[in-house]
């Protein structure tokens, strides 16, 4: 980056630079010379303190290592330690791609899903490369929403003691201090586990019930002891999700049904009296979630504190539903057909410009309109960006010293890099790309039966040689999904689904309000968090249809099989399909960040062209407004409707019949 432009350089361009700096030259990257570059106004304890924010940074954000050494003039000075950073040789089957692309795609947020087929196209080197079919009767959807996911992720890979406020199942709380070994998903929830100091033995900790952030405590202090408890080598955090769920015990709610779209609840009572249901379950917090999203037709009668919980999901989505509402107004929004990806954190933004480089350098010449459409970046704004890229380089540097975007031509119709030394050539995997590529892996390997073991597990070894250096990944992360028993609804469409059985379901609509008989043919079982579904081709409807298993009153085989064809072929999707008509209402919905993948699935027409109130606004299309009710309750004050008015009273109104069950 030249003088000239130093004090308008952004955190990106500084970042991009000092890595430059740091991977390319010997004898100027100085401790104070880094100090002076990112803090050139502070004291000397603060420009210490950025030295280790950066060094943090670079290791969390890219899986480098910064090492410092001291000459004999007693000068510190720093690099970046490369004998772990470029991709080793690797030869991946057309197979292995597939499936590693297929990991990719199973997560539901979109920046994560991205994030991960870019690494995995790194990786194996299949820059277009195409999904392999879908391997397997069962495939999991994957979710990443817990706002200290990734703080706890990166603790867990980097074998940190963390010091945080925990509140338990009975809402008790307290202060753990914890040896982090491994995170996991099971049935949408994310889970931790480790050494807990405060208890002298290992626990398991829900990771939404943690209060606060993390705080990464000193080896020496990790315990009463100062014993630090590493992870066991035999540690598999696929077996500490199944037993925890095996000796969890099921707790029994009675709920009272009040109108009939409520009908679904049926399908889960072990015992019926008319309206009254007993109904088992094991997570409090996404079971009064589920029976929140039924809203007034539906009253929790015992235990009291299911009963409390569902009433303050409802109150926390009323709360949300009338402020939100009344603060934002719509005809002052303009929309686009996507959302908008934004620039992102700092590192997000230094991530794209080392792809972008590594893309332009493999490629040779690339066309200016393909790098807009493969970066996501307007045709307007793609001169600026070759522009900052091009002040990227060792700091204050000389031209040769910089990266050379185009000899400066940023208007060019053909886009050409050089000079851009070791940022150009592809790099190991980085922190959050492994989590992207590693995490769908596994999860595909925690699936029972699944068709092609063998081949993920060559693609998991050859993955791993891919990662930057962290200890432990590939046993670190786990995901625990449903069991399926031989005697209930979901174990026989496991069984029909695997042997190709049609099946005759009572199925309930929630668009029609009513239930009816169809006769399907299953091809593809999806679990979503705790929801689970079955694709199939629909014989009544003749299409290929998404059906929630949860809504299947009851189910039986034909005695007939069928033979896969080209009728099933749209089947072959991993995401359950909401399908809407161009004459369904649309209405304007406030998405939190962290809700974002929650309405995705509903498949957004349009979205705010900007951030709104810390979110975005969706319009989706509706055949009713009151579908989306269920919805605002579920998330409880992470989404609301804001428009249009009549939309917004239906809402409110649905959501105050509920609430007054649970008032005295």
């Amino acid at each position: 980056m030249s003088t000239k432009h130093r004090d308008e350089a952004s955190k990106a361009e500084r970042l991009t630079s000092l890595i430059y700096a740091m991977a390319t030259t010997r004898g100027k990257v100085t401790a104070e010379f880094i100090g002076n570059y990112l803090n050139p106004e502070g004291s000397a304890e603060a420009k210490e303190k950025a030295i280790e924010r950066l060094k943090e940074e670079i290791r969390n954000e890219f899986g480098l290592r910064v090492i410092s050494e001291l000459t004999a003039d007693d000068t510190t000075y720093y690099r970046i330690d490369r004998d772990d950073w470029l991709l080793p040789p690797l030869e991946f089957s057309p197979a292995e791609t597939g499936l590693i692309a297929l990991a990719a795609t199973l997560w539901k947020d979109s920046k994560l899903q991205s994030l991960g087929l870019n690494a995995a196209a790194r990786v194996t080197g299949a820059v277009d490369g195409v999904l392999t079919p879908v391997a397997g009767n069962l495939l999991p959807r994957l979710s990443m929403d817990e706002p200290n996911f990734k703080q706890c992720a990166l603790a867990v890979f980097n074998r940190r003691t963390v010091r945080f406020d925990y509140r338990d199942s009975n809402d008790v709380p307290s202060r753990r201090v914890v040896d982090l070994w491994g995170i996991g998903q099971r049935y949408g929830n994310w889970y931790f586990t480790g050494w807990d100091h405060s208890r002298a033995d290992r626990r398991v900790f829900r990771l939404a019930r943690v209060e606060g952030k993390f705080a990464i405590v000193n080896r020496g202090k990790a315990g009463t002891d100062g014993t630090y408890h590493p992870r066991p080598d035999d540690f598999d955090m696929n077996e500490v999700l199944l037993q925890f769920d095996a000796a969890t015990q099921p707790v029994l709610a009675r709920v009272q049904l009040l109108e009939d779209s409520a009908t679904p609840l049926r399908a889960r009572a072990i015992s019926e009296t008319q309206d009254l249901l007993e109904i088992p379950y094991a997570g409090e917090q996404s079971f009064s979630q589920d029976l929140a999203s039924y809203g007034p037709a539906v009253e929790v009668l015992a235990p009291d504190s299911l009963r409390e919980r569902v009433c303050a999901v409802l109150d926390a989505a009323a709360t949300a539903q009338h402020h939100i509402g009344q603060q934002l107004d719509v005809q002052q929004i303009k929309f686009r057909p996507s959302r908008p990806s934004g620039r992102g954190s700092t590192a997000q933004q230094v991530m794209r410009n080392i792809e972008l480089i590594q893309y332009v350098v493999a490629h040779g010449n690339v066309s200016a309109r393909e790098l807009s459409e493969r970066f996501d970046i307007p045709a307007s704004k793609l001169p600026d960006e070759l522009a900052m890229l091009s002040l990227c380089g060792v700091p204050y540097g000389y031209p040769n010293e910089l990266i050379n975007v185009n000899d400066g031509d940023y208007d060019a119709e053909t886009i050409s890099i050089s000079n851009a030394a070791l940022l150009g050539e592809p790099q190991k995997l980085a922190p959050m790309e492994a989590i992207a590529v590693l995490g769908g892996l596994n999860a595909l390997r925690s699936v029972p039966e699944f068709a092609d073991h063998q081949i993920l597990g060559s693609a998991l070894a050859k993955v791993n040689e891919a990662v930057a250096r962290f200890d432990g990944w590939n046993g670190a992360l786990g995901f625990a999904l449903s069991q399926a028993r031989d005697h209930d609804v979901l174990g026989l469409l496991h069984r029909a689904v695997a042997q190709h059985h049609v099946l005759r379901i009572d199925y309930y609509s929630a668009k029609s309000g009513v239930h009816a008989v169809r006769e399907i043919e299953p091809v593809r079982m999806i679990e979503d968090g705790t929801l689970n579904y079955v694709l199939g081709y629909c014989r009544t409807r003749q299409a290929v249809l998404t059906f929630r298993v949860d809504r299947i009153l009851s189910a039986e085989l034909l005695g007939e099989r069928f033979e896969l064809s080209e009728r099933h072929e749209p089947a072959d999707t991993m995401t359950p399909q909401y399908a809407s008509s161009a004459d369904d209402e649309s209405v304007v919905v406030y998405v939190a960040e962290d809700a974002v993948p929650a309405v995705e699935a509903y498949r957004p027409v349009a979205w705010s062209t900007a951030r709104v109130a810390g979110g975005y606004l969706a319009k989706i299309r509706f055949a009713d407004a009151l579908v989306a009710a269920p919805l605002i309750a579920r998330e409880g004050g992470r989404l609301a409707v804001v428009s249009p008015a009549d939309a917004k009273e239906k809402v409110e109104a649905w959501l105050s019949r509920a609430r007054a069950m649970y008032k005295d």
